[in-house]
């Protein structure tokens, strides 16, 4: 990924207009708006195997958005930064869109939805020192979730954070919330299955925490393009055109099977305290 901060010349930006515009002849030909570096992605750290600088081909997202794209013949390339700066910048119109994220209503205010690229499980990660079982969000009510800065809790628990119902901490990573957990100072933790994993074995607490029997829900994971480019709404059905694409040539499943982690070897039961 060109020293894994991507920028596409302006060569390859007026390409992008002309295809844009004759894909797509309601865009008009719309002329790009000033961007911090021309048609340009953003996504985040540390969160394998979806995104990662160090990963391979930036992760299992970076590499699925950068191949639907290239697939209708537009080379947009990928920059990693903190998450909440990257989608703030995004919002800005400074980058052109960002992945992955799920819907929630704040993020439709400000953002644009591709077509979903991957519908994973979202699971509730729990400290083996709480008692807390999983049924429903309600048993949430009266404890304390971790959600690091820049991730969106699901609707439900976010509805019980703002009416107090519900502890949140947001500490700077998703490894420090797999360290929270295992240690007992947060109850529980809600990611997709893979990262969730991933996140657990990087910080060495597989013994500490128990995933729940059932899952949260099914979260469908997009790519977003900031409302305030012109093309953006353009763009976005090109997108879609090239992941419909690569779903149905069959690359899509390998890029899936590629990146996907082996599972962990189940960790040795461990008491309840």
């Amino acid at each position: 990924m060109a020293g894994r901060r991507g920028i596409i010349g302006l060569a390859g930006r007026f390409t992008a207009a002309l295809w844009l515009a004759a894909a797509f002849p309601g865009a008009a030909a719309a002329q790009v708006a000033p961007l911090e570096s021309p048609l340009q992605l953003v996504t985040g750290n540390d969160f394998p195997p979806l995104t990662g600088e160090e990963l391979p081909q930036g992760g299992l997202m970076s590499e699925l958005v950068v191949r639907a794209f290239r697939a209708v013949g537009l080379n947009y390339e990928v920059r990693f930064m903190p998450w909440k700066r990257g989608y703030d910048a995004v919002v800005a119109g400074r980058y052109l869109g960002t992945f992955p994220y799920v819907r929630t209503p704040e993020r439709e205010r400000e953002v644009l939805f591709s077509d979903p690229v991957l519908v994973v499980r979202q699971l509730v990660y729990l400290s083996v020192r709480t008692g807390m079982q999983f049924r429903s969000p309600a048993d949430f009510r009266g404890r304390t979730v971790c959600s690091p800065v820049g991730y969106a809790l699901p609707a439900e628990l976010a509805v019980m954070v703002r009416n107090g119902e519900l502890q949140q901490d947001s500490p700077a990573d998703l490894n420090a919330c797999a360290r929270m957990v295992a240690s007992g100072r947060a109850d529980a933790f809600v990611l997709d299955e893979h990262s969730g994993q991933a996140a657990v074995e990087r910080a060495g607490v597989l013994g500490d925490i128990r995933v729940a029997d059932r899952p949260f829900a099914m979260a469908p994971q997009h790519l977003v393009v900031s409302r305030t480019i012109p093309e953006g709404a353009a763009v976005l059905a090109a997108f879609n055109a090239g992941l419909k694409k690569l779903k149905d040539s069959g690359a899509f499943d390998e890029i899936v099977a590629r990146h996907a982690p082996r599972p962990a070897p189940p960790p040795a039961p461990q008491p309840v305290r």
